[in-house]
């Protein structure tokens, strides 16, 4: 009885979310078609269907906001259908290696996220900005964007245009170094592993994370991936 009783709220939630997930389906489609038509041009996608697919939903958000019906898909993709994606790519992980790796990872870690923290707060004063948008600056980059963002955002007493500010140029940054990074890859002769390691130190969220290691190899991804949880934790 319980489990049929269930079902009315399934399917209220399935219509709730349908809009959302459509439109999400739609921008995926036209970046994966966007990537594969790159290729009789260069031989190869120039800019992966993942940085485009996240290019394409900035420039939505930005030009035509989603109305209220599509919300709470998009929603459910970028929080619960990302999540399961991450732990499918956990479950992939070489468990020995993430071991053996453990203290340099650890330490790695550790002075990427003070360093960038300093740096933040420091290059944001010498730019004119505000200290306090100078810290929420630096805490998004440094640990996990938005919601490094809104964690500190009370205890320092940020204003909410402060709030805005560090949102916005959080996700500009961010995109900045996705499109850039893979440069280091033929500049340095970097390999997979060194790749994902310093993507996953310098993007600061998930989704930039794998846009900017997938579409080189599984292995930087993973790496990258494992990495960037570790500097949330």
């Amino acid at each position: 009885m319980g489990g049929a009783g269930n079902w009315p709220a399934i399917g209220n939630r399935a219509r709730e979310v349908a809009p959302g997930l459509g439109f999400a389906t739609l921008i995926t489609l036209v970046a994966l078609a966007l990537g594969a038509a790159q290729e009789p041009f260069f031989d190869y996608a120039v800019l992966e269907p993942l940085v485009l697919a996240l290019l394409l939903g900035l420039a939505v958000r930005a030009l035509w906001p989603p109305r209220d019906v599509f919300l709470p898909g998009i929603g459910f993709a970028a929080k619960q259908l990302l999540e399961f994606a991450i732990v499918l790519l956990g479950a992939s992980l070489n468990l020995a290696a993430i071991v053996d790796a453990g203290f340099q990872l650890l330490l790695a870690v550790v002075i990427s996220v003070s360093v960038t923290l300093v740096a933040g707060v420091v290059l944001g004063r010498l730019a004119g900005l505000s200290t306090r948008l100078s810290i929420l600056i630096a805490v998004g980059n440094a640990i996990c964007g938005n919601s490094a963002i809104a964690a500190v955002a009370p205890v320092i007493r940020a204003k909410k245009q402060e709030i805005a500010s560090a949102i916005a140029l959080t996700a500009v940054l961010g995109i900045g170094v996705v499109l850039t990074l893979p440069a280091l890859i033929s500049l340095f002769d970097l390999t997979d592993e060194r790749y994902g390691v310093i993507a996953g130190l310098t993007v600061y969220a998930v989704p930039q994370v794998l846009a900017a290691t997938i579409p080189v190899s599984a292995e930087a991804g993973q790496i990258a991936s494992l990495v960037k949880l570790t500097r949330v934790l």
